[in-house]
């Protein structure tokens, strides 16, 4: 044998000739390295090829009754991707040149042929045949990919001539891909990655409808340092509209100044409250002292009169001040929740708070096989908590990872909230990442109001707070599982209502 066969595996091979004899001697040249079908009848040929897909190679003679080879083998392009080799007569040539014109053959043998020739034959034909089916597979998975991904994508060269893209669009030109507001910004990243090789923006653009959107563009270029040189290098450029993520990062943002705001507005209130209790009792000593004078007593009991009412409004003021900064935790309402559906309805929103890390942040749900009971929680809050912790979690991670959220029915007795409680068992919420953990000295501070570990204007130290706050208020727990350098697990224990 010429070629080895190691490399291909084993092709299955379609034998045709209405001749016995022929497929006898074909078998024995062929049975110890392919799989073979044997069929005298063209016609039953053809219903063989359609319910045999893994046929790589047909080998069929051109002289049959009733259809000839070069006939069969047109029809059965149109059933079978199998690479064909046709058997002829010297005085078979017409047919030939007509089936290699119309691409019906990749190779045909004359009678008597010779073995290692037609073995040969055979491994180049499987192999090509493999060959194609690879490229078709990668051209639909790319396909596929392209079509299903969520943001754009542009290839284009040097020039900004669009080579391939998921978008629709008449035009060559790659600045046509994009809305006109972001075209010059586009034009100025590409000569950005002609100098360096990538480029990365988040672009605020306005739309017709008077609205503001996020625009997360990065650009590579894709056959640099190791293929052409960098300014002329391929770039593929990714769009991605993030405007929930920027709008839900500005939401945690605000509720953190908010929860600041409202922390120092109890802490003003008590203080304030307590100056005014001391000046009101201040006020009853002196209202007993009153001169016996009536013109100064009448003087005296006017002014007293409006110090006692200055002081009300002050502690009216302060008991606003104290609703305010417990506005959004005692009066939103706890109720049972249905964990499971609450956790997959908010995957994708958990999922936003990682999109445009670099480098990629995976996020992974793990919910147990049944349903968990319901918990008892305020639905707002568990979703800011975790929220925060998957925020958290992103920025530990700042060389990429998985972070993962599971939820578990674990043994763990909170103290009951009600009758319908579990006393035994607590629902356990984790969020995991891989990130570089946290010391045990860090640990020691991390509920603390106002400690934070991030760089200036990154945190303000009150996202933990709030969710200890949380949790607390639920009559639940909080665990954290960390080492330095093995990553952090944040555990919250919330109370599980009766099955």
């Amino acid at each position: 044998m010429s070629k080895p066969w190691d490399d291909v595996g084993k092709p299955c091979v379609l034998l045709v000739d209405d001749e016995e004899e022929i497929l006898i001697a074909l078998g024995d040249l062929l049975e110890d390295s392919c799989t073979l079908l044997t069929v005298t009848d063209p016609c039953k040929a053809l219903v063989l090829l359609k319910d045999h897909k893994e046929i790589s190679v047909i080998i069929s003679d051109q002289r049959m009754p009733g259809m000839t080879g070069d006939q069969f083998l047109r029809q059965a392009r149109a059933l079978s991707d199998a690479r064909a080799i046709l058997l002829t007569g010297y005085a078979d040539l017409d047919a030939v040149v007509a089936a290699l014109n119309h691409g019906h053959i990749v190779a045909y043998v004359h009678k008597p042929w010779e073995g290692d020739h037609v073995r040969s034959l055979v491994y180049e034909a499987h192999r090509t045949w493999q060959a194609q089916r690879a490229l078709r597979t990668e051209q639909a998975l790319l396909r596929g990919l392209m079509e299903s991904l969520p943001f754009g994508l542009v290839f284009s060269d040097s020039a900004g001539r669009c080579i391939r893209s998921n978008r629709a669009c008449s035009s060559l030109e790659e600045s046509e891909h994009y809305t006109p507001a972001l075209r010059p910004i586009i034009a100025r990243m590409r000569e950005a990655v002609r100098r360096e090789g990538q480029a990365e923006e988040l672009l605020e653009v306005g739309t017709d409808e008077g609205q503001t959107v996020w625009h997360e563009v990065a650009r590579i270029a894709l056959n640099w340092p190791d293929g052409a040189e960098r300014a002329e290098a391929w770039q593929v450029s990714m769009d991605r509209d993030v405007t929930n993520r920027v709008l839900m990062e500005a939401r945690l943002n605000q509720g953190e100044r908010l929860e600041a705001l409202g922390r120092l507005a109890a802490g003003v209130a008590h203080d304030f409250n307590n100056l005014l209790t001391i000046l009101s009792s201040c006020l009853d000593m002196m209202d007993g002292e009153a001169s016996p004078d009536d013109t100064v007593k009448a003087i005296q009991q006017k002014w007293l009169g409006q110090a006692h009412e200055t002081i009300g409004r002050g502690q009216s003021l302060t008991r606003r001040l104290v609703q305010f900064a417990r506005a959004g935790k005692s009066e939103r309402a706890v109720r049972p929740l249905d964990i499971t559906a609450f956790l997959k309805e908010r995957a994708s929103l958990f999922r936003q708070s990682f999109h445009g890390a670099t480098p990629a942040i995976r996020f992974v749900l793990d919910l147990p096989a049944e349903p968990l009971p319901p918990v008892l929680t305020c639905p707002e809050q568990c979703e800011m908590a975790l929220l925060n912790l998957c925020v958290n979690a992103r920025d530990a991670m700042p060389q990429g990872g998985i972070v993962t959220l599971s939820a578990r029915r674990i043994a763990y007795a909170l103290p009951a909230v009600s009758a319908d409680c579990e006393t035994e068992y607590a629902l356990l919420l984790a969020v995991r990442d891989e990130g570089s953990g946290m010391s045990e000295e860090v640990q020691r501070h991390i509920f603390e109001p106002f400690f934070t570990t991030k760089e200036a204007g990154k945190g303000t130290g009150l996202g933990l707070a709030g969710i200890y706050s949380f949790v607390l208020a639920h009559h639940g727990d909080v665990q954290v599982a960390t080492a330095p350098g093995e990553g952090t697990e944040m555990q919250l224990l919330l109370p599980l209502l009766k099955a």
